[in-house]
């Protein structure tokens, strides 16, 4: 047993003198009464020795390669803003950890505005005898009642992070899999890598062919709030959700132009009731969140 903890030990300094990423790949339907309607993204665990980071493979392509255009356009002086992008995905929230205290932030937008909730609800976990294997690793099985659903995870103790998907920590190993009682919200491991603090960074194809190395970029710092008056915020944008809009066009000194089904639309009072109906649309068909008790 001594040698044991000795082997976890020089494990643990070995992996966290580079850092580990974590890949699972996410299963999720966004609308509940489509079960059948699942999307798949693939999401990654960055783990370091004072915290990690949870957050989407093509949210951080997405927004590096905008990142990568502004600094471009700044540098050159340049005002001709063509930049087309690349698919950003349906995963737009990260989740941050700190180490040892376990503090968990979500970092989510509602519309233009992003906001930081720290988690106020600990995560109470009931540990079951169930074993199976998961890749080469034995997981044990878990089961949990957080943020309005039921989970089952599957946890391994032979890799020495008590972390996983999302919010979710606290069992004493790396969470391999996790599935809701729905069925409509899945994790899946499908590899880790380490690598060092110096060379975070993926790459992505632009339309020429070319690679270009992306690394990750910073935005504006979210605003803090509570679960409280996040969900409050959310309740009104589900309500208004062109509100932010309507007031910026009421200024007169803006002007904008929407294309509608190959028509241009510069009337304001018509790119506002063409917005409000594609996003309360978008919001109908998009209830499903993760999160159902943060997200009414």
């Amino acid at each position: 047993m001594k040698h044991l903890h000795l082997l976890l030990l020089l494990l643990s300094i070995s992996i966290f003198g580079q850092g580990t990423r974590i890949a699972y790949e996410y299963e999720f339907a966004p609308n509940i009464n489509q079960k059948d309607s699942i999307k798949k993204e693939t999401v990654f665990l960055d783990i370091r020795k004072d915290g990690s980071k949870f957050y989407s493979q093509k949210k951080f392509l997405a927004d590096s390669l905008r990142d990568e255009y502004m600094k471009k356009m700044r540098a050159t002086g340049s005002t001709n803003f063509n930049f087309k992008g690349t698919n950003p995905g349906a995963v737009k929230y990260t989740v941050e950890k700190s180490y040892p205290d376990f503090n968990i932030v979500l970092k989510t937008p509602i519309n233009t505005n992003n906001y930081a909730i720290k988690n106020e609800k600990a995560i109470v976990w009931k540990i079951e005898p169930d074993t199976k294997k998961i890749d080469k690793f034995t997981a044990q099985k878990a089961t949990t009642e957080f943020g309005g659903r039921s989970w089952t995870a599957w946890f391994t103790q032979e890799l020495p992070f008590q972390d996983g998907p999302y919010k979710f920590s606290g069992l004493p190993g790396l969470i391999l899999e996790m599935q809701d009682a729905t069925g409509t919200h899945a994790y899946k491991f499908i590899g880790l890598k380490k690598f060092d603090d110096v060379e975070i960074k993926e790459s992505a194809n632009d339309s020429n062919g070319r690679t270009t190395v992306i690394i990750g970029g910073s935005k504006g710092k979210p605003l803090d709030v509570t679960e409280a008056k996040f969900t409050q915020l959310w309740k009104e944008y589900k309500n208004d959700p062109v509100k932010d809009m309507r007031q910026m066009l009421s200024q007169g000194n803006v002007k904008i132009k929407m294309n509608m089904d190959g028509k241009e639309i510069t009337d304001t009072n018509d790119i506002i009731r063409n917005m409000e109906k594609s996003q309360k649309e978008s919001i109908k068909n998009d209830n499903n969140p993760i999160e159902p008790s943060l997200f009414p």
